[in-house]
């Protein structure tokens, strides 16, 4: 007979950074003996806690980040940004474990372990080992495999510490989780085993089910439902043999399989567009020309082969993400050095909140950040050209930004009355009118609008390479920091959910994703080149994308274009799979929401109707499913996107040194989940969970 044992059995369902984050949350809370638990006793006869790691992708870096992805693609962040654990300012909100490394920390060590380990007396030095990626800067915005390379470290360095501990053991198998349900004790897992070694001796024996106690699910991005017209071109392509590339990762897209030389109509230009433009030019054998003596925006030459295909791009601002600012990338909190927020304080906010209750976001929250955008806009500007202004212009703007019972339409008319009169040669900065920039115009034909865009990737890419002598890219940092206060306000419970549907969801996410969360200014310099070269084509201004059935093609235009709509038999949508339960294709988290495990949070919009919102309904921290039956939650912990309707804008990975209720928020989300799977409720058992 087994003897006793009181067992308990997590499964962690998602091995990429959010796993691999609650992992090393898990091993700090019990080095720093911070949570203590009858797992960790000595002289048990078994082990106590056993963590099952289910992920079919690559544990650690998962299916986003593998290492073995094309070197081609960047990360949208410079190299000091990106962690999954905590570092700097963070460890003294989080205790740091023994594996707690930021990505540079872990870059810095390897740089030192093989220089130090490489160079041999007669001063020969021996080629970098190709897995590990070196060189680079805290400022250079390094590849995305680099970044798996970090995570598969982590999470081998974690579990290891975490095998050491006493009362603890993990094991991993390779393998997909397609139905969560309850069973009579904890919860019954069916896998769906797809072993990436066969000969790989650490894996259990594969099986069909699980019996856990507890689970945590990091699922990161999954398969999701297409919409009306992803529906419709995937029937057109069946019909008329086109070819229609639905939104997926773009490590899973088939780039090559794109015609040399024909028309490819791109649907979206936001940062999935930079890595199929990439893949499309210098994938092909295609390269780039630097031109030192030349102005930033025209540095860059491409070299083409003829293999590249002719990529027509469109998107409803009709431009691409605007690049990220050389400023960025030596400061904290990921803002140019020098912005600051002076109206949009804590306290301001809390001033709001106890006048009006719940914070609505046009009503009290854009009315700060735009004053604050302003303020940086202008500050900068009378910094560089200070014969502008007549004396008095600071003071008199401080004093109109003051005045907080002025609206925006009021604050605009002021605000140009005062230009007239203390700087009659400066315009209005309109911080929307980014987000459209060529809106009410239109063109006579392609090839004006093709002109157009030349110029304005030039000055986008100026503007980026000036830093902090650009007005425009600083206020654009003012409005990315008031982005990170905006998610730890909604992340609280403290913005209603009619203004996060209609305002924030509305038009806000669209505008700051637009201008704060575009690629590295290289992505803007190759873009030029690229459209110089004739490679890539932009289509105009809410375009329409449609099929004709006489001609047997997709069809693409602007109505603000005046040319003949484009003709092509590829159609390919540059986005990821949309984030929303309800459309899932995972059979995990379909079945959770059919058998009532789970439920979409219900969001009630300005009229007071109901209505699903994107993510799971899950309760505060740490983050439980509630139910469809609303009964006790249940022992499922949710980590990352399926917190979307509890959390605004889910960033690739948490900032080192970053605050935990803002940039680091995912840190802090895991060791709460942590900290509640160490301190659970411990069932007596008999033996180890079943297996069939």
């Amino acid at each position: 007979m087994p003897r006793q044992t009181e067992e308990r059995s997590v499964a962690l369902i998602g091995a990429g950074p959010r796993g691999t984050s609650f992992l090393e949350r898990l091993l700090a809370a019990v080095e720093n003996g911070t949570v203590k638990h009858a797992a960790l006793e000595q002289g048990t006869p078994s082990p106590r806690l056993r963590i099952l790691v289910i992920d079919p992708a690559p544990h650690g870096p998962g299916r986003v980040w593998n290492p073995q992805q094309s070197p081609l693609y960047l990360m949208n962040t410079p190299a000091s940004f990106p962690t999954a654990a905590p570092a700097g300012a963070t460890q003294t909100q989080l205790p740091a474990s023994s594996a707690s490394r930021s990505f540079a920390q872990w870059r810095h060590e390897h740089e030192a372990e093989e220089t130090a380990t490489s160079v041999r007396a007669d001063g020969f030095e021996p080629p970098v080992p190709k897995g590990i990626d070196h060189g680079g800067t805290d400022t250079d915005y390094p590849t995305r495999a680099a970044y798996g390379q970090y995570l598969s470290w982590l999470h081998t360095e974690v579990c290891a510490a975490l095998a050491e501990q006493p009362g603890i053991t993990v094991e991993h198998q390779h393998a997909e989780v397609t139905e969560l349900r309850r069973a009579d004790s904890g919860y019954e897992l069916t896998l769906n085993d797809t072993p990436q070694d066969p000969d790989d001796a650490a894996r259990p024996a594969s099986a069909d089910r699980l019996r856990v106690d507890q689970v945590v699910l990091a699922l990161g991005h999954i398969p999701a439902g297409l919409n009306e017209s992803g529906e419709h071109f995937t029937e057109v392509a069946e019909q008329l043999g086109l070819h229609y590339q639905p939104p997926a990762i773009p490590t899973e897209v088939d780039y090559y399989s794109l015609p040399a030389g024909e028309n490819v109509l791109v649907r979206g230009m936001g940062l999935n567009f930079f890595d199929l433009m990439i893949q499309a030019s210098v994938g092909r054998g295609g390269a780039f020309h630097e031109h030192t003596d030349r102005p930033a925006g025209q540095r860059l030459e491409y070299l083409a082969t003829g293999d590249e295909p002719h990529l027509v791009a469109g998107s409803r601002r009709g431009t691409p993400y605007r690049a990220k600012s050389t400023a960025l990338t030596e400061a904290p909190g990921f803002a140019p050095v020098g912005v600051s927020l002076h109206h949009f304080s804590p306290e301001a906010v809390a001033a709001a909140e106890r006048r009006h209750d719940v914070l609505d976001f046009s009503a009290h929250l854009w009315p700060l950040m735009q004053r604050d955008v302003l303020r940086t806009y202008y500050r900068t500007l009378v910094e560089l050209v200070p014969e502008l202004f007549d004396p008095g212009f600071d003071a008199a703007l401080d004093e109109l930004l003051a005045d907080t019972h002025l609206g925006e339409a009021v604050l605009q008319t002021r605000g140009q009355r005062l230009l007239r009169e203390l700087a009659p040669d400066v315009l209005w900065f309109d911080i929307r009118s980014l987000g459209r920039p060529f809106g009410g115009l239109t063109f006579e034909s392609a090839e004006q609008y093709q002109q157009h865009m030349s110029a304005y990737l030039e000055d986008d890419a100026a503007t980026s390479a000036a830093g902090v002598r650009s007005p425009v890219k600083m206020a654009i940092g003012a409005l990315h920091l008031a982005r990170m206060e905006v998610k730890a306000l909604i992340s609280q419970g403290r913005v209603s959910q009619s203004s996060q549907i209609s305002e924030i969801e509305g038009w806000f996410e669209s505008l700051v994703e637009g201008l704060a969360s575009g690629p590295p200014l290289q992505r803007i310099e190759e873009l030029a080149a690229l459209t110089r070269a004739g490679i890539v084509e932009f289509l105009g201004p809410e375009p329409i994308f449609d099929v004709d059935r006489e001609t047997g093609f997709y069809t693409a235009e602007s109505p603000a274009v005046a040319a003949p709509a484009y003709q092509a038999r590829w159609l390919l949508e540059a986005m990821m799979p949309a984030n929303r339960v309800q459309l899932s294709r995972s059979p995990l988290v379909a079945g959770l929401l059919r058998s009532g495990l789970a439920r979409p949070r219900e969001l009630v919009d300005a009229s007071g109707a109901p209505r699903a919102g994107k993510g799971f309904d899950v309760t505060p921290l740490p983050h439980r499913l509630i139910p469809m039956d609303r009964a006790e939650p249940e022992e499922i912990y949710v980590l990352g996107l399926q917190l979307s309707s509890v959390q605004w804008g889910t960033a690739i990975a948490a900032e080192a040194g970053g605050d935990v209720d803002s940039s680091a928020r995912s840190l802090a989300d895991a060791d709460a989940a942590a900290r509640a799977i160490l301190t659970g409720p411990v069932r007596a058992t008999t033996g180890s969970p079943a297996q069939d």
